[in-house]
């Protein structure tokens, strides 16, 4: 029996083009994908990890630049099949493993050369409005910065010397906090490579009083340009020194 939830699509991501079977219960690639995509170097022959990987865009990519081999982790169970099919359907599938587990859970004590994190950094309230956030996925906590706080404690010890890491904030979750644990965990071994401001989508703007409500309260960050509302997307580079 065909799933109906799921269909495929064709996307491009730094130039490549990718082809993929996506499902309604699993992250897709979106706008943040495309982003971490024009940030993220793979060296070649690199131990590359894939964190909140969804249906496994970004461990594909790193693949087709080069890397020895790629293990991509989500916490949603149907995410794990996903990422097979579409490691084979783009001719990858000898480089890139899947595993479900939360953060680094499924992993023991692995490093890597690079972690491309996208595990969830939006408000409670914020994702629950968003059209690219399903509803079976667990959220990144009343001010949207649980999930990556617990992502950036641990990357050190998956890091090999010199190994970098990579992830996405944005104004819709608490960046201040999550700055916080990245200069906690890299000192001063952390730069913003790319940075774009997003329009409101429709949903957003039809729950202003929700979203100026969390401006009140600290939780979310919105700018005001005439008739448009724009949060902020950026893509942080955090490194290991190599002694």
């Amino acid at each position: 029996m065909i799933d109906q939830r799921q269909h495929v699509v064709d996307i491009v991501l730094g130039g490549r083009e990718l082809q993929l079977q996506v499902s309604d219960t699993v992250f897709q690639p979106t706008l943040t994908t495309r982003l971490l995509a024009q940030a993220v170097r793979i060296p070649t022959r690199s131990a590359v990890l894939d964190l909140g990987c969804g249906v496994g865009a970004l461990a594909i990519f790193a693949a087709l630049l080069g890397a020895e081999y790629v293990d991509a982790v989500d916490v949603m169970p149907e995410a794990r099949q996903l990422v097979q099919d579409n490691a084979k359907r783009n001719g990858v599938a000898d480089r890139v493993t899947a595993t479900t587990g939360d953060i680094y859970s499924s992993i023991g004590d692995k490093k890597y050369d690079v972690i491309i994190s996208d595990v969830s950094g939006v408000v409670d309230e914020v994702s629950r409005l968003s059209p690219w956030y399903p509803d079976s996925i667990p959220t990144g906590g009343y001010d949207g910065a649980d999930q990556i706080v617990k992502m950036l404690e641990h990357a050190p010890a998956h890091l090999n010397p010199g190994g970098v890491l990579y992830y996405p904030t944005g104004t819709i979750s608490s960046t201040s906090r999550t700055l916080a644990a990245a200069q906690l965990a890299f000192g001063d071994n952390i730069e913003i490579v790319e940075q774009i401001e997003v329009p409101f989508c429709q949903e957003f703007k039809d729950n202003m009083d929700v979203m100026t409500r969390l401006q009140s309260e600290g939780l979310i960050e919105f700018t005001t340009r005439r008739s448009r509302h724009l949060w902020t997307l950026q893509i942080y580079r955090c490194w290991l020194s190599t002694n």
